[in-house]
């Protein structure tokens, strides 16, 4: 029986490539409890990297004490950013427009001697491309920058051997060598390969192989990851190919010193520039073939000796990634098995199998202080990032949570080089809503041109808590928590919705009064992506005002970036409707009306349509844009209108109608959306405009009605005469109305006594958006009075949101 078990013991061993026997360190959990990923402040709500590209952020402190990242986002924009620690805020600026959708092409940052910007990047699988460089023209700054030039360096004399694509990029500089300039990239049929530069970045030596395995396939691959200290030497940990390709994907080590490459006992193996190292030739640090476990670099670094320490994954099967942390001592590697961090992060898409089971949820080491890895480990189903320090260079760990209880994963993070102990910002992952294993795999083009479904929605994140809202009247906090918002409901799109229609175009005017109080990038890259993507072109049943939400956002863009092909399809639209005989066919009624949808039927069009109108005028100088919107709001306010109360109906089937209460209903939201749209077209109504002192009047009534109603938290009722029907402050009606009397304080129409209550309604509204930046408490599409609840969230009410936080800030800045 004895003898039966053991064999038994050893044949379940040789199952599964030996898991049933894996023997990990020893790890003890330092912290229980850590906050979710969702908590923490973005870098960006929009990007993606890989980790073949290298470094991916920089800290450097000149004149300023920075982090520097940069990342592809899901429209192809490829950014460059920095973090500043003590301004606290973040800046971004595009470097290359519509480069390609695809994670592999992250840019890699390097400073030259007088602290200027270099960027490298690549395109993917766009046929035959070369490498890119960028130069900042001014030492650590993003504002300005030179000619993208391209880096043609493939031997052609080799194309013979396969593709001639570059891909991945990883810069270094000597120090030892004059600050020669070494690049290192995937080349010629896929081999890792070098260039060097001794004039910064401005020529390049022709490109070379420097590792070679034997050709058993085409386009076999290996994996490369570089570290250097920016002195003499350059380490290298290389594998076999990609692990799905190869049987057994062994790891390989070696160093570049002085001319030469070098075993990790200082033994030399080659010069540079002749033939390839080959597998046999350099160190195998891991050989798969011995335990049938496949593996993948994810990481080098040195320590204090200069020895190497590397970070890897193997695969017992596809869908057990075991994190493994390797020592050179000086005479030996020694390899530990750390966790089993779980399956591949991707989504894998219904019908298929996955098609990178080895995609790891990522590791990465601290190269200030190897003895810290950052991983990503699979945890209740969810990948999370945790730090591992080991305080006897890996025999054991100890284990502090960054984050814990995420509804998103937390994948491939990054230990941002330079950043010493003392630095408060040490991390940045990437935080995955949704991701395929890269956006131009060829089973996916097609759909992507269709939409954005299937598109990689990922936000990158800081190792940094955001930033709390202690004082919400403090234009620093409210600056914090419009960021929070507008982060939170980006990186969380409402895919079932178009990007187009209303809901969003709400969204578009608030990111771009947070662009405008601001000044960040990358909120206007997203405005002008939208459009970009889309072909300005608005949704086809464009008489429904609905559907021109968008075309105010278009048109101020326009003015600020002055290209016609931004505006031409949307003047068209609205030219279409000055083209009708409106001032005879017009019908405001709703029932009975088989064209209520083409003209302005629901007091929420007055919100959609007028500014549009308002703000292409403004850019085109053509009064009959005006003219159309005073004509038709009129006609609308004389039909749904109701001097008496100051209020909107929401439509005409709404005249008799009555709440449980016996109460006339008037719809919160809806009467949001028409004082909202007042003090939006007012903001840029002439101030000798035949009809401006009728706008303002019926802003006041309007405002002053809303004063008198206000509850005592703050907030207003859905059902703004019947307060009895849902006694609980909704956020999207309130953040309209919080808007429109905040701009009626800033600009004269309300006197300041009011001043109070609008503080209150804005605080009230602050406590409604959650740490994770979630504004909470928002109906939703509706058109009328109904519940709602406290985890409730909608587009068009982050919008309102951040409308009234624009206004808020210039009032507490008086």
């Amino acid at each position: 029986m004895r003898i039966y078990f053991w064999l038994l013991i050893i044949y379940l061993n040789g199952c599964s490539g030996g898991l049933v026997a894996q023997k990990f360190v020893d790890h003890t959990l330092s912290n229980p409890q850590a906050p979710t990923s969702e908590r923490y402040q973005s870098f960006t709500f929009n990007g993606a990297w890989c980790w073949f590209s290298a470094p991916r952020a920089v800290y450097f402190e000149g004149e300023y004490k920075r982090t520097y990242t940069g990342w592809v986002d899901n429209y192809g924009d490829l950014h460059v950013a920095y973090y500043d620690h003590q301004s606290e805020e973040i800046r971004s600026t595009v470097i290359f427009d519509n480069l390609e959708i695809d994670d592999h092409d992250n840019p890699s940052l390097l400073f030259d001697e007088q602290g200027r910007l270099l960027v490298f990047f690549n395109r993917h699988m766009q046929g035959v491309q070369p490498l890119y460089l960028i130069k900042a023209h001014q030492p650590e700054s993003i504002d300005s920058w030179g000619e993208v030039k391209e880096l043609h360096l493939n031997d052609e004399a080799l194309k013979g051997l396969g593709s001639m694509n570059h891909t991945y990029t990883n810069p270094v500089k000597l120090s030892a060598e004059n600050g020669r300039i070494f690049l290192f990239w995937r080349g010629v049929d896929g081999k890792p390969s070098y260039s060097f530069s001794d004039d910064n970045g401005n020529t390049w030596a022709a490109g070379k192989i420097f590792f070679m395995p034997e050709r058993t396939y085409g386009f076999r691959r290996p994996y490369t990851k570089v570290y250097s200290d920016g002195k003499s030497k350059i380490h290298f940990v290389l594998t076999d190919g990609h692990p799905r390709k190869e049987k057994h994907n062994s790891l390989y080590y070696m160093y570049y010193e002085d001319g030469a490459f070098h075993h990790a006992n200082g033994a030399r193996i080659k010069n540079i520039g002749g033939e390839p190292v080959t597998p046999s030739e350099a160190d195998k640090l891991y050989d798969a073939s011995l335990t049938n476990e496949k593996a993948w670099n994810w990481d080098i670094a040195s320590d204090e000796q200069g020895h190497p320490v590397i970070a890897y994954v193997k695969f017992p099967n596809d869908s057990t990634h075991i994190y493994c942390y390797a020592r050179w001592d000086g005479l030996k590697w020694r390899n530990y098995d750390l966790i089993n961090a779980g399956s591949w992060f991707p989504d894998t898409p219904a019908g298929i199998d996955e098609p990178e089971p080895n995609y790891s949820g990522g590791m990465s080491i601290d190269h200030e202080a190897v003895n810290t890895l950052y991983l990503s480990v699979n945890r209740d189903s969810v990948f999370e990032i945790e730090k591992w320090v080991t305080p006897d260079e890996g025999r054991s760990w100890m284990v502090e949570r960054l984050t814990q209880g995420s509804v998103k994963n937390n994948i491939r993070p990054f230990a941002i080089r330079g950043a010493k102990a003392d630095n408060p910002l040490q991390v940045l992952w990437m935080q995955n809503t949704q991701y395929y294993y890269f956006a131009y795999a060829g089973w996916l083009k097609k759909q992507m041109e269709g939409g954005f479904k299937n598109r990689f929605f990922t936000s990158i994140k800081m190792g940094r808590l955001a930033p709390v809202t202690d004082n919400p009247l403090r234009q620093k906090d409210i600056k914090n928590v419009m960021r929070r918002a507008a982060d939170w409901q980006l990186a969380n799109p409402r895919l079932e919705i178009s990007p187009l229609d209303w809901h969003y175009g709400a969204l578009y005017t608030g990111i771009r009064a947070l662009y405008e109080l601001t000044g960040e990038e990358r909120y206007l890259n997203e405005l002008f992506n939208v459009g970009q993507a889309h072909n300005w072109r608005p949704l086809d049943d464009f008489f429904n005002a609905d559907r021109l939400t968008v075309i105010d956002n278009w048109a101020w863009l326009y003015g600020l970036l002055d290209d016609p092909d931004i505006i031409e399809k949307a003047r068209w639209v609205l030219d279409a409707h000055l083209a009708r005989d409106y001032p005879q066919l017009t019908d405001v009624r709703f029932i009975d009306n088989p064209y209520r949808l083409e003209w302005w039927t629901w007091c929420d069009a007055l919100f959609m349509g007028p500014p549009s109108f308002v703000q292409m005028w403004k850019v085109t100088g053509e009064t009959s844009y005006l003219d159309y919107m005073d004509s038709q709001w009129w006609k609308t306010s004389d039909y749904l209108y109701s001097p008496s109360d100051s209020l909107y109906y929401r439509d005409g089937r709404y005249f008799e109608k009555r709440s449980e209460n016996g109460k006339k209903i008037f719809w919160a939201r809806g009467n949001g959306w028409v004082i909202a749209g007042l003090a939006r077209l007012l903001t840029h109504l002439p101030a000798d405009h035949p009809s401006r002192k009728k706008f303002e009047q019926q802003y006041r009534e309007m405002a002053h009605k809303l004063l008198r109603i206000q509850g005592e938290d703050g907030l207003w009722r859905v059902s703004l005469h019947d307060p009895a029907y849902l006694d609980m402050g909704e956020s999207s009606g309130s953040s309209f109305f919080t808007f429109a009397l905040a701009w009626g304080l800033n600009n004269g129409l309300i006197g300041q006594e009011y001043r109070p209550q609008v503080e209150k309604a804005w605080a009230a509204l602050c406590a409604t958006v959650n740490a994770e930046g979630r504004l909470g408490f928002v109906q939703q599409v509706a058109g009328d009075p109904y519940p709602f609840y406290a985890h409730q969230s909608h587009v068009y009410a982050t919008g309102a949101f951040l409308l009234a936080g624009k206004q808020m800030y210039e009032l507490v800045g008086q």
